[in-house]
C-alpha cells in the first residue's frame, strides 16, 4: 500500500492532512489557471446558460442546468479523445450508462450518425430532462433516454440525489454531500444491462460508456453476457469505491473487473479513467 493510500485509508489523519495540501495545490500554476477558467466559466453562464463546444471535432450546444454544470461541459471536452475513432465507430449502437445532461450523448449520437444509436439511462430527473432539451437543441433523433438505473440485477432499489451536487447514485453515502445540506431518497427501477438485451428492449451494442458515481462494479457485473461481443467498455472509476464504500483502489477493481469478464486488453487513460477492450 502507498502511503497516498494509507492517508486515504486512515479518516484521521486524511482530514489533519488535507487542508494544508489543499492550500499548497492552490498555488501550483496549473490550479491558478483552473481557478481563472472556473470563473470565467460563471460569468458566462450568468449571461447565457448556452454553451458551445467542440469535443474531438464535432461542435454541440448544451443548456447547462447550472453554473457548475457549464464548467464541468467546458473542462471535460476533450475526453471523447480517448476512445473515437478507436472504441468507438461509426454506426455504432451505444450504451451511456449515467448520461447526466447529455455531455457525451449528443457528441457521440452525431458522431455514430444515422446508422447508430445512443440508447442512455439517467434516473435523476433534472438531469434526464436536460438530455431531452440538449438532444432538441441539436436537432439530434438517434437516441433513445430511459429513467433507469443500471445494475447487478433487476428490481427496485433506493436512488439518493444530492441537490447541487454531480453525486446522485444509488448509495446513501457520500462524502461529496450536497452544499444545501439535503439529500432525496426515491425509489428507481433498476435494471442490468443483460435483462434489456434479452427481452430485446436495446439491441447487443458496440460500445458502452459507464459513469455512475460507484456503482460501476455493479453495472458491469449485470452485463456479463452483453459484454462478450462489445467492442469496448470505457468506465469511470470512482474515489467513493474507495472513500465512501472501502472496497479499494477504484482504477485496480475496475480493471480487475474487466479483466474477469473477459477484456483482452485494458487501458488506463487518465487518472479516473479506464478503457477494456473485449469482441475483435
Amino acid at each position: 500500500m502507498t502511503l497516498k493510500e494509507k492517508i486515504k485509508d486512515n479518516p484521521t489523519l486524511f482530514a489533519l492532512i488535507a487542508p494544508p495540501v489543499r492550500a499548497v495545490k492552490s498555488l501550483h500554476p496549473k490550479a491558478i489557471r483552473d481557478s481563472w477558467v472556473k470563473r470565467k466559466c460563471w460569468k458566462r453562464y450568468a449571461v447565457s446558460p448556452i454553451i458551445e463546444v467542440s469535443q474531438s471535432d464535432i461542435k454541440s450546444r448544451f443548456h447547462a442546468i447550472s453554473a457548475k454544470n457549464y464548467w464541468h461541459i467546458y473542462i471535460n471536452r476533450n475526453e471523447m479523445d480517448a476512445y473515437i475513432g478507436t472504441a468507438l465507430l461509426p454506426g455504432d449502437v451505444v450504451l451511456d450508462i449515467g448520461g447526466h445532461v447529455g455531455a457525451y450523448t449528443v457528441p457521440v449520437a452525431k458522431y455514430v450518425g444515422p446508422n447508430g444509436h445512443v440508447f442512455v439511462f439517467e434516473p435523476e430527473d433534472e438531469g434526464r430532462e436536460a438530455i431531452l432539451r440538449n438532444l432538441q437543441l441539436n436537432q439530434v433523433s438517434n437516441c433513445s433516454v430511459f429513467d433507469l438505473a443500471v445494475g447487478e440485477q433487476d428490481g427496485v432499489m433506493s436512488f439518493f440525489v444530492r441537490p447541487e451536487k454531480d453525486t446522485h447514485s444509488l448509495f446513501e453515502l457520500n462524502s461529496a454531500a450536497s452544499p444545501t445540506g439535503q439529500l432525496l431518497r426515491f425509489e428507481k427501477s433498476v435494471r442490468s444491462v443483460d435483462s434489456l438485451v434479452a427481452t430485446g428492449e436495446i439491441p447487443l451494442p458496440q460500445f458502452i460508456k459507464v459513469d455512475i458515481e460507484g456503482a460501476e462494479l455493479l453495472a458491469l457485473e449485470g452485463m456479463r453476457n452483453t459484454i462478450k461481443t462489445t467492442r469496448a467498455v470505457y468506465v469511470e472509476c470512482h474515489t467513493t469505491l474507495q472513500v465512501d464504500q472501502g472496497l479499494g483502489d477504484p482504477i485496480s477493481l475496475v480493471t480487475e473487473k474487466l479483466i474477469s469478464l473477459g477484456s483482452r486488453k485494458v487501458v488506463q487513460v487518465d487518472e479516473f479513467h479506464v478503457l477494456g477492450f473485449f469482441a475483435q
